[in-house]
């Protein structure tokens, strides 16, 4: 049995840094043009998700105070630290892997489980990493654009992606099953999302099209930050806080008053010597 483990251990060392620099020489395209071949069925799927996550995300915002949900969120963003760091080592991103590991003892330890985020406080924010990202800098293609019932947008990658990370989810050998873990966190995400894209909902034409925008912003900026390309935002726009307003446009500049006084003397200075010159002509005359 030790033997065997020994072999597996030899037979990681060996390949990884082979499948990696594989991956090194694979083209990759971070533009990521959406594909929606099934738009149709895709709205209805949508349609459907709305209606089942709706009654939860009024529940989650009428009757959890603000200070639970940060909690829940901050917990539920830990323990999704050990999937990254598993996908930034899968991805030759080692050191945002270092990162992410002291993201997690940082708030494990010090955060009280995870239920506060003290490393991003402290100026460490959160890695992106998952499966579906790790297949790309494999060189896997995206594939058309889906709506899975309950979880959500994804491309046919991403899809494939979550599902992979859905049963190797390392927080699953410990506190419990991984499907029980991903559902359980799909579903805090859905409802945070469902509440904070209502006024959006209420203001777009089309939800859809905004959903699906939105979706793909977010994930070409994460697709570059897997190749270390540089991206200013990796936050999509459709969980920005929609309910703070916009600050008003500043109001054009008045005009200067010595500029309209330069600019209206020398009309009065014409108008005033033209009726002397003429008078002084028919006087001669």
């Amino acid at each position: 049995m030790r033997r065997a483990r020994g072999r597996v251990r030899w037979a990681i060392a060996w390949v990884f840094p082979l499948l990696l620099g594989a991956c090194a020489g694979v083209p990759r395209d971070t533009s990521l043009p959406v594909n929606d071949p099934n738009e149709g069925v895709n709205r209805r799927v949508m349609a459907v998700n709305q209606e089942l996550l709706r009654p939860g995300s009024e529940f989650v915002k009428a009757a959890i105070p603000g200070p639970v949900h940060d909690r829940l969120h901050d917990l539920n963003s830990n323990l999704r630290e050990p999937r990254i760091f598993v996908n930034n080592v899968l991805q030759g991103r080692l050191e945002a892997a270092a990162h992410t590991g002291m993201r997690f003892v940082s708030n494990s330890i010090f955060g009280l489980g995870g239920l506060f985020d003290i490393a991003s406080r402290g100026g460490m924010p959160q890695e992106s990493g998952d499966f579906g990202q790790t297949l790309f800098v494999w060189g896997v293609a995206e594939g058309p654009y889906v709506v899975r019932p309950y979880l959500g947008p994804a491309t046919l990658r991403d899809a494939v992606g979550s599902t992979v990370d859905m049963f190797s989810n390392p927080m699953g050998w410990f506190f419990g099953p991984n499907m029980a873990i991903t559902a359980g966190s799909a579903g805090v995400d859905a409802v945070d999302r469902l509440g904070q894209l209502k006024m959006a909902e209420d203001a777009s034409i089309d939800f859809y099209s905004f959903i699906r925008s939105s979706y793909y912003q977010m994930r070409r900026a994460e697709l570059r930050e897997a190749l270390g390309l540089p991206n200013d935002v990796i936050d999509s726009p459709a969980l920005t806080d929609l309910d703070d307003p916009e600050p008003p446009a500043p109001p054009p500049p008045a005009p200067a008053p010595n500029a309209t006084r330069s600019t209206s003397a020398p009309d009065a200075n014409r108008s005033a010597s033209a009726p002397g010159t003429r008078r002084s002509a028919s006087a001669s005359q």
